[in-house]
């Protein structure tokens, strides 16, 4: 009779490392590059609009620019690395929103089949079509703004939002811990609501700016990226509660100053926003019921 061979399997001393907490790392990254690198381009870009009188000519009310000037002059590797950085960090601060709101966007439809009104309601994907077109537009730090502002809340809150997410992606959980981890989120929204307001109102000089570039014809892309980042906000006042309690309260302070036979309009435009910000606490609130 033959000897039986008993095979023992070594155990790998490699230690597999969590999906869950690749993520995170890669979504913490991505908020602090946001951050960091706006905040190097915001120095570079103060310290250029200083220096407006030196590539704008006076005779035309410093409005036209002198393309051909550069603040730092010379040839060699280096002043080519000096003058393309300002580029560099806006596009890298834009790398990490992409980065950041693409985890968020994988871990939500992670496993589904989501529709177009799913994704475009969502205010992640509304963030990465809106850094998708900074990317490819006009760099300027009006645009960067809200990231920064936005990638601040979350740092400063990545404990909770952390400890807040679920350790398996593949579980369901229980109502109870679901629920936690959503009023831990809403604790930190409402926590930082003057900042929400901050961001939502950043939004809206985004607009106002992109339409004086358009006026003032400063590049040939000017009026299109109006055009779709008009599009875009559009989503962000239907779909964003605070972009709408902003607007009203922005709407609010010029009621004296419409004039009369244009009042029912104005009501018109406040009570078609207000509606939204119901129909969200109406979802809320179902969603609440049913966790």
């Amino acid at each position: 009779m033959g000897r039986k061979i008993k095979i023992i399997k070594e155990k790998s001393n490699k230690k597999q490392r969590d999906p869950l907490q690749t993520q995170k790392s890669v979504w913490l990254a991505g908020h602090v590059m946001t951050l960091a690198f706006g905040s190097i381009f915001a120095v570079t870009y103060i310290f250029h609009v200083c220096l407006f009188f030196k590539y704008r000519s006076w005779k035309w009310l410093f409005l036209r620019l002198n393309k051909g000037y550069n603040i730092i002059h010379g040839d060699r590797w280096y002043h080519s690395v000096l003058r393309g950085s300002p580029s560099v960090m806006y596009r890298l601060s834009l790398v990490g929103t992409f980065l950041s709101c693409g985890v968020t966007s994988y871990q939500k439809w992670s496993g589904l089949n989501p529709q177009w009104y799913e994704m475009l309601s969502a205010e992640n994907f509304q963030y990465l079509l809106i850094s998708l077109l900074w990317f490819v537009s006009r760099k300027s730090i009006y645009k960067l703004c809200p990231f920064m502002i936005l990638s601040y809340l979350h740092i400063t809150n990545s404990k909770t939002e952390m400890n807040g997410a679920r350790e398996d992606a593949g579980d369901v959980g229980s109502k109870t811990e679901m629920k936690g981890a959503r009023e831990d989120v809403g604790d930190v929204g409402v926590k930082n609501a003057s900042l929400l307001h901050i961001l939502a109102f950043s939004e809206i000089v985004v607009a106002f700016a992109l339409l004086l570039d358009s006026l003032l014809l400063k590049d040939g892309t000017a009026g299109i990226t109006l055009v779709v980042y008009s599009g875009i906000y559009w989503l962000r006042i239907n779909f964003s509660p605070y972009v709408q309690v902003t607007l009203l309260r922005l709407l609010t302070k010029f009621d004296a100053k419409v004039p009369p036979k244009y009042k029912d309009q104005w009501s018109t435009i406040k009570k078609f926003i207000f509606v939204k910000v119901e129909d969200h606490k109406k979802t809320e609130d179902g969603i609440a019921r049913t966790a």
